[in-house]
């Protein structure tokens, strides 16, 4: 992939996954429903008592062997190939749960998601953006980059284990 064409890559790989995931959400009906279970009642519980100290451990670990992942494919000779395809990743599952939670709470799905994901995401994607750029590349270890990186997954995580939910539980008036 050329350089200069490898942001539009990624993007057209989101893309191409939010598509994907909400064809399958529209295919599997009501089974995908079923198995989803009650996706609204999870985001709006997990910031109460030991359910948030266990929100956040899951969390935790998620996302940080995710950036593990982006990192150690960003170091692999097919990198930014394996970048778009986490992307089309990451778009497949933000549609799913966007349609789960659609379905479960109609128009009030869309402002359901955005509670439970904005927060997060102001971390998250400049933190992963910036590694999935660095894809490919030679890696430079600098203690203040590694710093930086610690501080936007530690605070995304935080906000994914608590603010989110708590937004998600204002919403949904529980």
């Amino acid at each position: 992939m050329k350089r200069e064409h490898y942001g539009d890559w990624l993007l057209a790989a989101l893309a191409l996954g939010a598509v994907l995931g909400t064809a399958a959400v529209n295919l599997a009906g009501e089974q995908l429903r079923e198995q989803a279970g009650n996706l609204s009642a999870l985001l709006t519980a997990g910031g109460r008592g030991d359910d948030a100290w266990r929100l956040l451990r899951m969390t935790a670990f998620q996302r940080t062997g995710e950036t593990l992942l982006l990192w150690a494919v960003g170091r692999t000779e097919a990198a930014r190939f394996l970048c778009c395809l986490l992307a089309a990743y990451m778009g497949i599952s933000i549609s799913v749960v966007l349609g789960v939670l659609t379905w479960e709470n109609g128009l009030m799905g869309l402002p359901l998601y955005l509670a439970s994901v904005l927060p997060q995401s102001l971390f998250y994607l400049p933190l992963w953006a910036a590694l999935a750029e660095a894809a490919g590349r030679p890696v430079s270890l600098r203690l203040r980059g590694l710093g930086l990186a610690a501080v936007l997954l530690a605070l995304g995580i935080l906000c994914e284990g608590a603010a989110g939910p708590w937004l998600a539980g204002i919403l949904a008036g529980s």
